[in-house]
């Protein structure tokens, strides 16, 4: 039976009116099932073109949605294979599968047109414009929600979280001794092996300048020291074009119940600034420094804190 208009409006709105890329795509996988309630979904993530689930008898259809970017319709087969890309890669693959594929792919193209088309402004929004990755405003966003959760839920019912800030050692000296545009390519090229070295499920901020932060999810302070500490490894040994070796200072902290969103990233400020001001190059815990007597426990207040 047809969608009246005032069906097509009622989920138009909805797919607008999603403010997060996991809100949109939850919401767009409702829809789907309401429309197509006898079809059976899949959706699979794509890390560096490969799956993380097992692969269906699909698969060749998945290869090939994933090499063109472009939504694949088998009538024969009776399924729909739709990509979804986030500022320009995949990030995400829907399969439907099911009899009432067949003669439904205009209403399929319809909505997943009007899926991307939100998704894109999602990404301008909530992304860096250089580097590709979370900006300033999806920072405090996350970090205030996530916090927020832990406050209501406690440490015992959530996975264990990390904060660290980011800072490229003296990135003013190569801005002034090759230029903007090299510094914006360092920029670039430490955001990439951010990407590269971090997991598909911790979110990469930077949150402007030479300023970035990680919030590292489901890991343990000591782990996240190990993977902190091997990323500025990374950063050591790669050969920048033109302007050679740059270094990176590490501060970070745990994120539990009963420490406010200011606290958090004092801490790892204070990490951070306690690395810079003993030789760079390194990482540093808040907790440990605490715990040695290398710093003096303090709580700060929201207004008093200026991030980086």
């Amino acid at each position: 039976m047809p969608l009246t208009e005032e069906k097509c409006f009622e989920i138009a709105i909805r797919i607008v009116t999603q403010h997060n890329k996991e809100d949109l795509l939850n919401t767009f996988q409702i829809i789907l099932e309401e429309l197509f309630p006898e079809c059976q979904r899949s959706i699979y993530d794509i890390i560096d073109n490969k799956f993380t689930t097992p692969p269906s008898e699909y698969n060749e259809l998945l290869q090939q949605s994933i090499l063109s970017h472009q939504i694949i319709f088998d009538e024969d087969r009776c399924v729909c294979v739709f990509p979804i890309s986030s500022l320009g890669k995949i990030s995400n693959i829907i399969l439907l599968q099911g009899t009432l594929i067949s003669g439904k792919s205009s209403l399929l193209k319809n909505l997943m047109e009007l899926f991307n088309n939100q998704l894109l402004l999602l990404d301008n929004n909530n992304h860096d414009a250089l580097t590709g990755l979370l900006n300033r405003h999806s920072f405090e966003e996350r970090i205030t929600n996530l916090i927020d959760t832990f406050q209501r839920r406690g440490n015992d019912n959530l996975p264990q979280y990390c904060f660290a800030i980011l800072d490229i050692d003296f990135f003013k000296k190569v801005n002034d001794n090759f230029g903007h545009l090299y510094g914006d390519e360092v920029l670039i090229l430490f955001s990439n092996i951010m990407e590269t070295t971090f997991r598909h499920d911790d979110m990469l901020f930077r949150y402007g300048g030479e300023e970035f932060s990680v919030l590292l999810r489901d890991i343990e302070l000591n782990t996240a020291m190990m993977v902190l500490n091997r990323f500025r490894e990374n950063i050591a040994l790669y050969n920048f074009p033109q302007v050679g070796s740059i270094t990176v200072s590490i501060g970070v902290t745990e994120i539990r119940a009963g420490i406010g969103r200011a606290d958090i990233i004092s801490r790892a400020d204070q990490a951070l600034y306690f690395s810079k001001e003993n030789g760079r190059n390194q990482v540093n815990c808040y907790e440990e420094l605490i715990s040695t007597g290398k710093l003096i426990s303090k709580s700060t207040n929201v207004d008093d804190i200026e991030l980086f």
